[in-house]
């Protein structure tokens, strides 16, 4: 290719343009199957806003899942207050000496309300009285055991 001088802008203007195009191709054809940095950016942003939507749901899960733990707890305790009471009236202590029986477990409350009875079976007899017993449809009236946990056993049926 020979030289030829340029001597007009018009002329300057059009090599110019020639090169850049020239180079311009050859930058196209060297990031071609690359993302432009438009393309990131949507594609960043998309990623960001399901990361928030996602780290939403898990934060208004985790609330959930402590209620509900919550809620289990109490019901837990409902149920072991529930228990307790049956045992205490099955031993023939009065209803409140149920929350005053120790342990874990049906077992260790049972063992708890034995040794209790006992020691009122003991102090009455102490005492020459029969041991105290009593539920809220006796209002007070004293009953042998075996007829406490005959009406226990009724009620609770």
């Amino acid at each position: 290719m020979a030289f030829t001088p340029i001597n007009t802008q018009e002329e300057f203007d059009a090599a110019i343009g020639e090169r850049l195009s020239r180079d311009r191709e050859s930058q196209a054809k060297k990031y071609e199957g690359w993302t432009s940095p438009e393309d990131l950016k949507k594609i960043t942003d998309a990623h960001e806003a399901e990361i928030k939507k996602l780290t939403d749901a898990a934060a208004e899960s985790e609330t959930k899942i402590k209620n509900l733990n919550e809620e289990i707890a109490k019901g837990n305790t409902y149920r072991a207050d529930l228990e307790k009471t049956r045992i205490a009236i099955a031993q023939g202590l009065d209803i409140k000496y149920a929350d005053r029986l120790r342990g874990e477990t049906r077992e260790e409350w049972e063992a708890d309300a034995k040794d209790l009875a006992k020691d009122f079976a003991a102090y009455a007899s102490a005492q020459n009285q029969p041991a105290p017993l009593g539920s809220p449809g006796t209002s007070g009236t004293k009953t042998t055991r075996d007829q406490f946990a005959d009406t226990v056993n009724q009620f609770f049926s």
